[in-house]
């Protein structure tokens, strides 16, 4: 009985913590190829073009970037194999932005 509690409290656990983090997501942002496409939330359209030229030269293979909100101000999380400058160009583009007009976009298909 205590280990069905344990695996309970765990399971309950991880479910906090998606809720908590999907509530702090801006937007999720899926390259590949040196396109992105918008998986989750929205984007300002020019931010947008910002990031889709950031990843186009070199032309990035594969990531994720999630934009979350941290402290009033928007923060980006990376995943993926991007050079050191193309990582500080793409938090230049986030964070020159307030967050209310960052995430003032519509979503992109």
């Amino acid at each position: 009985m205590p280990i069905v509690f344990a695996v309970a409290v765990v399971v309950a656990a991880l479910a906090l913590w998606a809720s908590a983090r999907a509530a702090v997501t801006v937007c999720l942002l899926e390259v590949t190829g040196g396109k992105v496409e918008v998986r989750r939330g929205s984007i300002a359209p020019r931010v947008l073009a910002d990031i889709e030229d950031v990843v186009a030269r070199p032309t990035v293979a594969s990531a994720t970037l999630r934009v979350v909100r941290n402290a009033g101000r928007a923060r980006l999380e990376i995943r993926g194999n991007l050079a050191e400058n193309q990582k500080q160009r793409l938090r230049n583009v986030v964070g020159a932005l307030p967050l209310a007009k960052l995430a003032n976009g519509r979503r992109r298909r």
